[in-house]
């Protein structure tokens, strides 16, 4: 303000009867610059000390809690530490095929009723249960400050486990790919029916739009015939993301055949490792989980020596806050 506007504006106080005011210094404008705000040192992000695998699919009902549930077990059969993180949280029901009933929840937790070490379950083969919610509206749709409160407990658990399975809920929603994008290791569960090969491509699709130059996806073919029929499934599957993505690889890690000792298991609360040890779709399910577990030991002698593998918690909860 100019000193003559002062003088008009303290002229005016004083012809309505308000009090007048006196300025002992000139007025002095502070000056701000217009433009880009300055760029945020990026933080060091932590190392992983545990690896986590994501688990997704593109639609519900192609058994993907069913496969992370035995791939579980399995891998704590070989004498790794496992986590199952059951993040579908509204609809969860990872403690149902696993037999158990869980005495609180991520709304527990969340809520601060409970600790995290409170709620997580000991489950069968040695696993560990962290449970969602069942039938709560309200965990299906977490703010971002309720997911970085998570991503830290969860951050805290890190030493205590080798593999951290995460079961994530069917679809493509926001909260869904932000759980899936920094994990070490992604796997989409699909089976050979088209409406499932066709969500199970819209899935890739929008991990692939993450700006992520090599987008590296592994795929578990379910409810399969035969060799044949999974052989060309997952071609259908690679051919469209061939033609319409680029930069993405998809790995086969293998298929599970549609099996009535795979049903029964899911009836009886037991998943097939532990009920059905000679079946056959026990023979696939270890056939799978032998190359993710080979691949745990490759990342775990990279984490070993070179140690640049970012904590996949460090990095769910920075994203929670951007």
């Amino acid at each position: 303000m100019s000193p003559r506007s002062i003088d008009l504006v303290a002229e005016a106080g004083l012809s309505s009867g308000e009090p007048a005011f006196v300025l002992t210094e000139e007025a002095v404008a502070v000056p701000f610059e217009f433009g880009d705000a300055p760029e945020r040192p990026e933080a060091s992000m932590p190392p992983a000390q545990c690896q986590v695998l994501a688990i997704a699919s593109g639609k519900g009902g192609t058994g993907k809690t069913t496969f992370t549930t035995n791939l579980a077990i399995s891998l704590a059969q070989r004498g790794l530490r496992v986590l199952i993180v059951d993040a579908d949280f509204g609809l969860a029901n990872d403690h149902l095929l696993l037999g158990l009933e869980p005495q609180g929840d991520i709304g527990d937790v969340l809520a601060g009723r409970k600790g995290i070490r409170e709620v997580i379950l000991p489950g069968p083969g040695g696993v560990k249960l962290l449970p969602g919610g069942m039938g709560s509206s309200r965990l299906s749709n977490l703010e971002p400050y309720e997911i970085a409160i998570l991503a830290r407990e969860l951050g805290c658990l890190e030493p205590e486990y080798d593999m951290v399975l995460v079961d994530l809920a069917a679809g493509i929603s926001p909260a869904n790919l932000q759980w899936m994008r920094p994990a070490h290791d992604r796997v989409v569960v699909t089976n050979p029916e088209v409406t499932a090969l066709i969500d199970a491509y819209g899935l890739v699709k929008c991990l692939s739009q993450d700006g992520e130059p090599n987008c590296e996806l592994h795929v578990v073919m379910n409810r399969v015939r035969d060799e044949t029929e999974f052989q060309q499934s997952m071609k259908k599957l690679r051919q469209v993301v061939a033609k319409h993505l680029s930069g993405v690889r998809l790995n086969s890690l293998g298929y599970i055949p549609f099996d009535r000792y795979l049903l029964h298991s899911i009836a009886i609360q037991r998943p097939a490792v532990l009920s059905h040890p000679k079946a056959f779709v026990t023979a696939c399910l270890r056939g799978i989980e032998a190359k993710l577990f080979a691949r745990h030991r490759a990342w775990e002698k990279r984490q070993c020596r070179d140690a640049d593998i970012p904590s996949y918690f460090a990095k769910l909860e920075r994203q929670a806050h951007e």
